[in-house]
């Protein structure tokens, strides 16, 4: 395969339109390799729940009001888990509505990666989705719990598996449900979170096509003590 010698840049990845091709740089500790296949997204969707809590709903139940947390925070509704609502069914509808956008079968899909800390499940909700997607091919389905990083994460995860592992359509799914872990009495964090799901399809493509072009991932173990969440204390809430 011929590789051209003069490469132009386009933010972190380099990459050549004269030949197929490309050199992604995956992270800045590791040396760029050569690809031969690229991905894109084809497909979003996102779901909410029914219950709409506003501001000044929220000055109801702790000494706050409307202007205090707009102010600080520019949010003046969210959305909150009711009824038989659960963070599964909103997964499963954002997802359905990527899959419909993409024009892509239950059945076609891979792999489904759900980005998600406040599963229904103590154990992982991504085979429950896939479950309810109607996957009778039985696709590998599993759960990411990386907080606000997930998404990204399983964005770059899916880039992965399509370049390197085969796949041709990936869902990746971010969806969460805080709401069931906030101390409503603490108007520092009850004001912030709500609920919600949004789902994406990545597909396979030819690199000359490819929609992502470069990723630099780090993590700093450290900044855990500025915000921890022991699962003690979850329970204690619930």
């Amino acid at each position: 395969m011929k590789i051209s010698s003069s490469l132009s840049t386009n933010g972190s990845a380099f990459y050549s339109p004269n030949v197929v091709s490309k050199r992604v740089r995956c992270c800045s500790s590791q040396v760029p390799r050569f690809i031969s296949k690229g991905c894109k997204l084809v497909g979003c969707g996102s779901a909410l729940p029914n219950l709409q809590v506003s501001n000044h709903d929220l000055a109801k139940i702790v000494d706050t009001s409307d202007e205090w947390i707009f102010s600080r925070t520019g949010i003046r509704n969210r959305r909150i888990l009711s009824g038989k609502e659960s963070m599964t069914s909103l997964a499963v509808e954002a997802s359905k509505k990527a899959l419909q956008m993409a024009e892509v079968e239950p059945d076609d899909v891979d792999l489904i990666l759900l980005c998600s800390s406040t599963p229904d499940d103590l154990l992982g909700g991504a085979s429950m989705v896939q479950e309810k997607l109607g996957c009778k091919g039985n696709p590998p389905a599993f759960d990411i719990r990386a907080a606000c990083s997930g998404f990204v994460i399983g964005l770059v995860s899916a880039s992965f598996h399509i370049r390197g592992g085969g796949f041709k359509n990936v869902l990746v799914i971010g969806a969460d449900c805080i709401s069931r872990y906030l101390d409503w009495t603490d108007k520092r964090t009850c004001v912030l979170f709500g609920d919600g799901a949004g789902a994406i399809l990545v597909q396979a493509c030819d690199s000359k096509e490819d929609g992502i072009y470069g990723f630099d991932l780090h993590t700093d173990g450290n900044g855990n003590r500025l915000h921890p969440t022991p699962i003690s204390s979850i329970a204690m809430l619930k």
